[in-house]
């Protein structure tokens, strides 16, 4: 499984080798996240606001809680969870099926970005807010922009908000 996701390089009856995605990847992997997660919430979420709200902060609360405690397994599977609650909005499964298939990479990714960036866990909780105040908000148009941001604003070309403008900061890729 892990080399069918391109995270492990194999020569039998030799060795492993953990890779490190490329750029390319990273983006392109990040790319297909932000896609999957803006079409679920593009209709919008009100019937489920309060309840999306609700689980949305716990989600981050266990996130603060895996970074104080300098636990980064604990707080990939917590932005796994805050990233699965958006995906949920949309009520598609296959919608989903696609998504959870690029969770092991989004994964990899996030912690070879937050050691590449040099970031605390702390920071990349924080990176999560803008995304928590849209929805709190019911803004969906600012939460799509927020997720665009949130995937794609430390790539190349990519740090465009879907209103065109563009966005400061980094990706955390997840």
């Amino acid at each position: 499984m892990l080399q069918a996701e391109g995270l492990i390089d194999i020569v039998p009856r030799r060795y492993s080798v953990v890779t490190r995605m490329s750029a390319e990847d990273a983006e392109d992997v990040c790319y297909a996240r932000y896609v999957l997660e803006d079409a679920s919430v593009s209709d919008g979420f009100a019937p489920v606001r309060k309840e999306l709200v609700r689980s949305l902060r716990v989600a981050i609360e266990h996130m603060s809680v895996a970074a104080r405690m300098d636990d980064m397994d604990a707080l990939v599977a917590s932005d796994t969870r805050f990233h699965e609650l958006l995906v949920d909005v949309s009520g598609r499964s296959r919608l989903k099926d696609l998504w959870s298939i690029l969770n092991s990479q989004m994964g990899a990714l996030m912690r070879s970005e937050i050691e590449r960036q040099g970031i605390g866990l702390a920071d990349a909780v924080e990176r999560h807010r803008e995304l928590f105040d849209a929805v709190s908000s019911g803004d969906v148009a600012r939460l799509r922009v927020a997720l665009r941001d949130h995937y794609l604003a430390g790539f190349p070309d990519r740090g465009q908000g879907v209103d065109g403008a563009r966005r400061s900061g980094t990706s955390l890729a997840g």
